[in-house]
């Protein structure tokens, strides 16, 4: 009993996200439905109030009309004829319309303000199918089937209009609601997706520092050994390693500072006018010794005349590595790098090409998402924060550019990037 109570509150615990939304939902429809169920009821009490008004009104209009025996005579005889002529026409006419102004005080009495037609019919007329009101005049005209019909325009509006404030209130309540609910569960799934990439980042960061870590240990173990300390070219080896190893985790520390620094936008920029065509070339010196490694090439297309920018050239060369680097280390085998610049509409477009693995359109979506990652599975054999095209996006952002990427699965990605020249 306690190890399936354990188990069950292990599973609560990795689901009660899910758990929470799904209970939420099932609250929210069941208030939805009460709510829908009490304007629901609350129309039916109106109409059925609304009915009983115009039935006491249609009632006591009748026995108004009852009293003058004269007109309810002169009714009788008209409707009494198979056939009207234009002065039994126009008679009947008039004790309508006393009639309705009779309706139109005792609707007055009992609050009815709604525009309404009425209409007399005898045994000969065609009822109506229309729905409407209805009063026997049997008892005023001595004719059994002489009914009195009242029509109600826009009704149904009439109906609502008369709930008044306390239906719109809720209805307003009830938008708020499942806005104000939909922008929670959209925030839950987000944060717990960020949740889930930082854990990732952590993971990276620990794994990216046990490398060149363990690297300056073992480098610095072998200086201390005797017939390493007395060989110059051992001491110069290991040296460069330990100091290479400490650059990089610089580097790696640097940019996370940066990026942090960013999103609290403290981060000073610089306003140097830069050649884009000369930091494109530095960046390039500075992965020539990884890219010959991969024997890789890269091919220049400078075709900007105008290659001038302003901004900071620390952070624009940080992304130009940025893209340099991810088009090398995404590449299987040898990568083919091709660097295209070009002028349009007074803007400086920097276009960086490969020829690697690609991605989906879902990992393009997600790209510059902070922390992000592509899938690969278990395999660790690309190196990484997940915070490059993150922290490149920021900075583009930062100098009023723009970052795009067009990428298809093994058929390599092209990054775009649009600056303002001067």
């Amino acid at each position: 009993m306690s190890l399936l109570f354990k188990n069950t509150m292990r599973k609560f615990k990795v689901y009660r996200i899910q758990i929470f939304i799904v209970i939420s939902i099932i609250v929210l429809l069941l208030l939805l439905l009460i709510q829908i169920r009490w304007i629901s009821r609350a129309r039916s009490l109106n109409e059925e109030q609304f009915n009983h008004r115009v039935g006491l009104a249609l009632h006591e209009s009748v026995d108004e009309f009852t009293k003058d025996q004269e007109s309810c005579e002169k009714m009788r005889e008209c409707m009494s004829k198979s056939k009207y002529n234009a002065s039994d026409s126009e008679l009947l006419k008039m004790e309508v319309s006393r009639l309705d102004s009779i309706i139109h005080q005792q609707f007055k009495n009992y609050q009815i303000q709604s525009p309404y037609t009425i209409e007399v019919l005898s045994t000969a007329d065609e009822q109506p199918k229309s729905k409407c009101f209805y009063y026997s005049l049997r008892k005023a005209l001595s004719h059994d089937k002489a009914i009195l019909n009242v029509y109600f325009q826009k009704r149904e509006k009439n109906l609502m209009d008369s709930m008044g404030s306390m239906f719109i209130c809720s209805l307003i309540l009830i938008l708020i609601l499942c806005t104000f609910f939909g922008i929670t569960v959209f925030s839950l799934i987000n944060d717990k997706k960020i949740l889930g990439r930082t854990t990732d980042l952590i993971n990276n960061i620990a794994h990216e520092f046990k490398t060149p870590m363990a690297t300056i240990s073992l480098a610095s173990g072998m200086l201390k050994r005797n017939k390493v300390y007395v060989d110059p070219n051992q001491v110069v080896h290991y040296s460069s390693m330990i100091f290479s190893e400490n650059n990089r985790l610089k580097s790696q520390v640097d940019q996370l500072l940066k990026l942090a620094c960013m999103e609290r936008g403290e981060l000073q920029l610089n306003s140097d006018q830069i050649n884009l065509h000369s930091l494109l070339k530095e960046c390039s010196d500075f992965i020539s010794v990884q890219l010959a490694e991969r024997e890789g090439t890269i091919t220049y297309k400078l075709n900007a005349e105008n290659d001038m920018v302003c901004g900071d050239k620390d952070l624009l060369q940080n992304v130009l590595l940025n893209l340099l680097d991810n088009a090398v280390k995404y590449s299987e085998s040898k990568p083919e790098i091709e660097v295209e610049t070009k002028n349009t509409n007074g803007n400086l477009y920097i276009a960086v090409t490969d020829k690697g693995i690609g991605m989906t359109k879902e990992e393009q979506k997600h790209v510059f998402d902070r922390y992000y990652r592509a899938p690969t599975g278990d395999l660790h054999d690309v190196k990484g924060f997940g915070i490059g095209l993150s922290y490149s996006k920021m900075i583009i952002d930062s100098h009023k550019g723009s970052i795009n990427v067009l990428s298809k699965r093994n058929s390599g990605s092209t990054f775009t990037i649009v600056l303002p020249s001067i």
